[in-house]
């Protein structure tokens, strides 16, 4: 046995070193309850435009997936989010402005708008109509990298990105604030984590109802929580956002009923994240799995902790939520698509990169938006 990169867990050897698996999943309310969800090492989940929130589900082990999905579009902070994580990343189309990032070479996709999609995705219309309806398989999973000839084994030299304690020991943080109620702030599907003290573990909720797996009714449930603080604007002026993912900033890392301050930092869009307690050292994450919440600085005020769902209260003092609310006004004000340095790869850098694989996009056919 062999502790996993992404919970710290015994897993077996034979998963020593293989590359893991992140999917792109719809979470509005049409698209819930979910498939294959349950069986995920660690999730993520952002705001997309008209406050809706997508979420991306990373497995470790996808060799026995009978469905997975529904299946929904890539925004371009979910593959920054994902980056450290050497992952071979799943998608059902894109915004626009998530091409260039998808077509570069740091990136290894599956995308179900290229001209293999009917090898790799199918419709199924059991729990949901379209565009609600699109799914994977393990089977499926396995053409797809086949087709696109992607390693499944990590690069030479890769580090984890997350750092645990070992096995059987714990943070538990009897000083830090109260938490085994935590409200994310999100105004669409209103989502909640309940702290469980008999298993040590947070139940999530969602659209007021336990966020379940459709497939064995599993309800997720996770040992951490990590919340990013991050500015956000407007992509020219359009409904898509854009996260500063490579700013840094403050967060919380929330764990046995308890938050702490940390602080979060990511050196460029593709490199892995660190995060620090206050006094600098790498937080050491308790073993099981990790749920990483974006919360933007403007909605600060919305996320909140307690001891219980009646006396939770703002995450964060009425100073530092004022001075995070100042801070992503003006950064919002000063921000101007195509300016911002870390967008780098702008649509010039893009077509040289198709140019570079033989002139075939690898995520769709056509360039359009293409999200769907």
């Amino acid at each position: 046995m062999i502790k996993s990169d992404i919970t710290g867990e015994y897993i077996p050897e034979a998963m020593k070193n293989k590359r893991p698996m992140a999917f792109m999943i719809d979470n509005v309310s049409g698209a819930v309850p979910q498939s294959g969800i349950s069986q995920a090492s660690m999730y993520f989940e952002a705001t997309v435009e008209g406050s809706l929130t997508r979420m991306m589900a990373v497995f470790e082990d996808y060799s026995n997936l009978p469905r997975v999905g529904p299946l929904r579009s890539c925004r371009d902070y979910f593959v920054s989010l994902a980056a450290g994580l050497d992952e071979l990343y799943v998608h059902y189309g894109q915004a626009a402005y998530a091409l260039p990032y998808l077509e570069s070479d740091d990136v290894d996709n599956i995308s179900g708008l290229a001209w293999y999609t009917d090898q790799v995705f199918y419709r199924d219309n059991s729990f949901h109509s379209a565009p609600h309806n699109a799914y994977t398989s393990t089977d499926g999973l396995l053409r797809g990298i086949e087709i696109r000839g992607y390693r499944t084994e990590h690069y030479d030299g890769y580090k984890p990105q997350y750092k645990f304690h070992w096995v059987g020991e714990e943070s538990n943080f009897d000083d830090g604030q109260d938490a085994a109620f935590v409200a994310l702030g999100y105004p669409y599907n209103k989502p909640k984590f309940y702290y469980q003290p008999d298993s040590g573990l947070y139940l999530r909720e969602e659209y007021g109802a336990p966020h379940i797996d459709v497939e064995n009714g599993e309800q997720i449930a996770v040992k951490n929580i990590i919340i990013e603080f991050q500015n956000y604007a407007n992509y020219q002026e359009s409904q898509y956002l854009h996260f500063d993912t490579t700013a840094g900033g403050k967060g919380k890392y929330i764990t046995n009923g308890k938050a702490i301050d940390i602080t979060w930092e990511r050196p460029s869009f593709y490199e892995p994240v660190t995060y620090k307690t206050l006094d600098g050292k790498e937080l050491e994450l308790n073993t099981g799995k990790t749920f990483v919440c974006l919360v933007q600085n403007e909605n600060i005020r919305a996320c909140q902790f307690g001891a219980s769902e009646e006396t939770a209260t703002c995450c964060v003092s009425e100073e530092e939520a004022a001075a995070a609310e100042v801070y992503n006004t003006e950064w919002r004000a000063a921000y101007k698509y195509g300016e911002d340095p870390y967008l780098s790869i702008m649509a010039h850098e893009r077509d040289a990169a198709i140019a570079s694989h033989g002139g075939q996009s690898k995520v769709q056919v056509g360039m359009g938006n293409g999200d769907f």
